[in-house]
């Protein structure tokens, strides 16, 4: 009889190592498929993480544009004339005229 016995826990013994390793497996399926799903998780992050730095990049140069744009603004409003920085020679230059002769079309010659 102890012979019998020894078998019948055998069995039962093999039957609930297969019960756990079928667990075992169905577990490591669902640990594979929730390995996936952080990949993609984490995927997506990366490409949210790049599109932020880009957004974050295109927001930094319009506000550099912005800013010099305001400097340019602000440096023709503020721009003054002043005529002691432009030479004399430059400001009196004019052309001269001889008179000795009429400049072209001055007097209209009429044929009969």
């Amino acid at each position: 009889m102890s012979a019998l016995t020894a078998k019948r826990n055998a069995d039962q013994a093999e039957q609930m190592a297969r019960a756990l390793r079928k667990q075992a497996d169905a577990v490591q399926a669902q640990a594979d498929q929730y390995e996936a799903k952080a990949q993609t998780l984490d995927s997506q992050a990366n490409k949210a993480q790049v599109n932020s730095d880009a957004a974050h990049l295109r927001l930094n140069l319009s506000n550099a544009f912005q800013e010099a744009g305001t400097q340019l603004s602000n440096s023709i409003q503020n721009a003054e004339v002043k005529p002691s920085t432009y030479s004399q020679q430059a400001a009196s230059a004019a052309v001269s005229v001889s008179s000795d002769k009429p400049a072209v079309g001055t007097n209209i010659d009429t044929v009969a």
